[in-house]
């Protein structure tokens, strides 16, 4: 890859790293997460949680018993959108999908997420079911406050870490002396390839 786009390249992966780690701002923290559900596109917006950037690896956490998980579960395609108003700067990636309940990451997951975070774990009904009135559907208990991190323990049961292997990245920057575009391919041995294309 020519220098610009090897920079280019790390750029992205250094500012994903950067407010995941920050757990807090950054436009590129909250992307829209997009996953096929029969023959309809379902996309809600997730939190970026961890970034392993010389593996190629996102990842975010969700409730088990989500429309999410089992949509991967099928279908494991899936493309994050993000989207910087401040710096007008998008970045849609696409890759395959799996979630896990278990292993040091998904445990790296939990303990590294505040309980704010967690609290919706406790839940006790599955996310998506209907209901006869509007409900929080959080435990009485916890409801109006945020729980101690040991009465967090049997949300655990809930947790699932989901991850998200890169395949593809196509990087926009907007701007009014002329938009610039980038695509960005990661193939089977790890290796990248990057290519200028018209925006």
């Amino acid at each position: 890859m020519e220098s610009n786009l090897t920079e280019l390249y790390g750029g992205c992966w250094s500012r994903l790293r950067g407010v995941a780690e920050a757990g807090s701002g950054g436009g590129w923290r909250i992307p829209v997460l997009a996953t096929l559900r029969g023959s309809s596109i379902c996309q809600r917006s997730i939190v970026l949680r961890r970034v392993e950037a010389e593996s190629g690896l996102l990842w975010f956490h969700t409730d088990v018993r989500s429309g999410k998980v089992s949509d991967i579960q099928v279908n494991p395609q899936v493309s994050l959108l993000f989207y910087d108003a401040s710096t007008e700067t998008q970045l849609a990636v696409m890759g395959q999908a799996s979630a896990t309940t278990a292993g040091s990451e998904v445990d790296w997951l939990w303990e590294h997420s505040a309980a704010s975070s967690l609290r919706m774990y406790l839940a006790p009904g599955a996310p998506g079911t209907a209901c006869s009135e509007d409900d929080c559907n959080l435990p009485d208990a916890v409801r109006g406050r945020i729980p101690e991190r040991d009465e967090l323990v049997a949300g655990r049961a809930n947790f699932a870490g989901v991850v998200i292997r890169v395949e593809r990245m196509e990087w926009l920057q907007l701007s009014r002396s002329g938009n610039r575009r980038a695509i960005f391919e990661r193939g089977t041995d790890g290796g990248v390839t990057g290519r200028w294309v018209l925006p």
